[in-house]
């Protein structure tokens, strides 16, 4: 075992599937303590079972203000401490700008937006006592661009890169990080839900990347690693693109 992460506790949101899931399996395999969220607790618990070295798991809705004061507080009970966050804990909506319904929006936005800053704001506290920590906040490659069909998506993930960098200054002294990771295309179980919904826009999508192929969950989590590691001291404010080569 590679020991990157050795000791190091971490909390991910959104883990128990794609990207979540897999830096997880990254984060123990790199020898972190891991705390795991996602809205389906169940599956949480199970994963954090699977990897063993004492990970933990448990529900999670990231837009709740007290369930975030709650998990904080049950994750410094456990490990007595947090040096990492990951963000990723997300929703994603295809829909023109003209059917976009005001319910999805916000619905986007609450999770999306909302979950990332209340994220940001329940740890930092701790990590500024400290005198450490790295947030990776989990954006996407629309928080870079813009597309069809990712009105309320986009301006989500856009809002995701800007708190990062404002974070990340206002952070810093206290010597806590703050970076953005932005996915382009990847093999997610989101990523197939969009595809029978709408398979000529991932088609056309998929089709731009010069790599030639979609990413992986793994892929990212690599991303993930390094932000969370001690490699990336000297870095905060950035954005880590990990897209095959679509936003060049």
């Amino acid at each position: 075992m590679a020991d990157r992460l050795r000791e190091k506790v971490a909390l991910v949101t959104g883990a128990a599937g794609g990207i979540g899931a897999a830096t997880a399996q990254r984060f123990a395999g790199e020898g972190a303590l891991l705390v795991l969220t996602d809205a389906d607790g169940e599956r949480a618990e199970q994963l954090a079972g699977q990897l063993g070295r004492g990970a933990l798991g448990r529900a999670q809705d990231v837009t709740s203000e007290d369930g975030w004061s709650e998990t904080v507080a049950w994750a410094l009970e456990q490990h007595g401490r947090l040096d990492v966050l990951v963000n990723n804990a997300g929703v994603f909506l295809a829909e023109p700008l003209l059917t976009t319904s005001l319910e999805q929006f916000n619905n986007v936005m609450d999770v999306n937006v909302a979950g990332v800053f209340l994220g940001m704001r329940a740890v930092a506290p701790h990590m500024s006592e400290r005198g450490k920590g790295s947030i990776i906040n989990v954006s996407s490659l629309a928080g870079l661009t813009g597309g069809p069909l990712l009105t309320a998506y986009a301006a989500s993930k856009w809002a995701v890169r800007g708190m990062t960098k404002v974070a990340a200054r206002e952070l810093a002294r206290a010597g806590v990080r703050v970076n953005s990771v932005h996915p382009g295309q990847i093999d997610t179980d989101m990523n197939t839900r969009q595809r029978e919904a709408t398979p000529e826009l991932i088609d056309r999508l998929v089709g731009t990347i010069p790599l030639g192929r979609i990413g992986t969950p793994e892929e990212v989590a690599h991303a993930i690693v390094y932000l969370a590691s001690d490699e990336s001291v000297y870095t905060t404010g950035s954005e880590l693109v990990v897209d095959g080569g679509s936003n060049a």
